[in-house]
């Protein structure tokens, strides 16, 4: 894979969740599709534009899984069913704020992920709250204030930082390494991350 950071996640224009990601030099590193009409978040990686050939699937574990999102855990696989690791929310406190762990294929904490202002995604929800009037101001909110998130290893330290850019319905992230990271956690970073932005974009 060997991408070159920053990394681009682009959502479409689309009734469907729709997404592609870049690296720094333009080459596409995924496609990505989530399934709709589910009830368990479902998504499909692909190596190429016409999604001819594809990479992964991801996918929340138990029923409603996906609709409980303050628990659920995404596992994370190859095409051929072999296991990359998974994506599991910490409790209560994914509801009013990003807190992740990303798990390797033997569950082992491999990274955490923290937004690192909180307190933001805590105003937005209460603005979003109020009938009508609350929608409108939350989705300028939205626009303007824009959420980073915080990769940290097994060890406390940062690896990545991923950045919401400023644009409608939240379609632009990048993703910066902050060190140099190991070639064996290229994969499990760049599907956990998938999931986060997937997760985070549909929370404003």
């Amino acid at each position: 894979m060997n991408p070159v950071f920053p990394l681009n996640i682009d959502f479409k224009f689309s009734l469907f969740t729709e997404l592609r990601v870049t690296d720094a030099g333009g080459r596409l590193i995924a496609v990505v599709k989530e399934k709709t009409f589910s009830i368990r978040d479902e998504v499909r990686v692909y190596a190429d534009e016409e999604r001819r050939v594809q990479t992964h699937a991801m996918r929340a574990r138990g029923l409603m899984a996906g609709a409980l999102d303050w628990r659920a855990r995404r596992e994370l696989r190859r095409v051929d069913g072999s296991e990359v690791g998974a994506l599991q929310a910490q409790g209560v406190r994914t509801l009013w704020a990003a807190s992740y762990e990303l798990l390797g294929p033997q569950d082992e904490v491999r990274f955490t992920i923290r937004d690192d202002n909180p307190w933001m995604s805590a105003v937005e929800g209460l603005i979003g709250a109020v009938p009508l009037v609350g929608d409108l101001v939350a989705m300028a909110f939205d626009y303007f204030v824009n959420p980073t998130y915080t990769v940290a290893d097994a060890g406390g330290q940062p690896a990545y930082r991923v950045h919401k850019k400023r644009s409608l319905l939240a379609r632009r992230f990048t993703v910066e390494e902050l060190r140099p990271g190991q070639p064996q956690d290229e994969e499990l970073v760049l599907l956990g991350l998938i999931q986060l932005v997937l997760r985070e974009r549909e929370r404003g």
